[in-house]
């Protein structure tokens, strides 16, 4: 049996459903059945039921699971085992960016690694605060930048900075939304983020405390996308002070007003499972350098 085996038959059970495990497993359904049926066969028990409702463990399949769970743990210890051993850190490195590198530092994370671990290849997948944790409990990265704290117990989040966040709007708005009230506010449109996004729950919650529910005109997903609809007009967005000033640059010009309650802790999250890992301490240990520096 293969590990892979093991690990979308360990997804599987957890979704209990063919079509989920396959999104977490970056994978297509056809290739988990086939990765179950093989497995199945090589032990020669069935490991599911299926149903009209989705795949149901097995009382064999119960216990089994247990089994390639200690499996996969072992074999991911046996990894940082050997890289403790080994004098140089070597391998890929998938980290997500919940946001624009340059306000996560990464140049001079890949320039601080790279001089103390020129043997670890950095690769970086842009995506979101909820996202990332998915991938993160998916095995597809090996860390993350998240906005808030984590929403699993298996995911351990390093706090780097507070991130303020502000209320922007068009420069051309300002009359009808400089000193206008939360009930005023709620009522203008504006731009949406992904549903699991943290700055759109903070958003909801800030409102939902008064009573109040917002408009929405536009639903997107990516910061570049916001700040430019928000300069061109289209509607009001939570931005970074930074965002805003890039915004500005367009040349339209974007205000800004502050609102109670929008802050968020900017994390580096990983696996609770992976403390140990030498790979993750290695990145650990520079981003906290770099983000003690200050503004680089």
């Amino acid at each position: 049996m293969e590990l892979y085996q093991l690990r979308t038959f360990v997804v599987v059970a957890e979704e209990g459903h063919l079509t989920r495990a396959a999104e977490r497993l970056f994978a297509s359904q056809p290739t988990v059945s086939s990765h179950i049926k093989a497995l199945e066969k090589e032990l020669g028990v069935p490991l599911f039921l299926r149903t009209p409702r989705g795949m149901r463990l097995t009382e064999t399949g119960r216990r089994l699971r247990d089994k390639a769970e200690d499996i996969l743990n072992g074999a991911e210890e046996m990894l940082r085992e050997a890289q403790m051993l080994s004098k140089q850190l070597v391998g890929d490195v998938r980290l997500g960016l919940n946001t624009d590198a340059e306000f996560l530092r990464v140049v001079p994370l890949i320039a601080s690694l790279s001089d103390i671990h020129p043997g670890l290849n950095l690769q970086f997948i842009q995506s979101s605060s909820g996202a990332i944790q998915e991938e993160l409990k998916a095995g597809t990265l090996d860390g993350g930048f998240i906005f808030g704290n984590p929403r699993s117990r298996d995911i351990v989040g390093v706090p780097l900075a507070e991130t303020e966040f502000y209320a922007a709007y068009p420069a051309s708005w300002e009359k009808k939304v400089g000193k206008a009230s939360l009930e005023k506010l709620a009522e203008m449109p504006w731009i949406h983020t992904a549903k699991d996004c943290p700055c759109q729950s903070l958003l909801d919650q800030l409102f939902g405390a008064h009573g109040l529910k917002i408009s929405k005109t536009t639903e997107v997903d990516g910061d570049e996308v916001t700040k430019v609809l928000v300069a061109s007009g289209k509607g009001m967005a939570l931005l970074r002070e930074d965002e805003i000033a890039a915004a500005s640059r367009s040349g339209h010009g974007v205000y800004y007003r502050e609102l109670d309650g929008l802050t968020l802790n900017l994390n580096f999250a990983h696996l609770r499972r992976r403390e140990s890992d030498p790979v993750v301490q290695a990145v650990v240990r520079v981003l906290l350098r770099v983000w003690s520096q200050g503004a680089v």
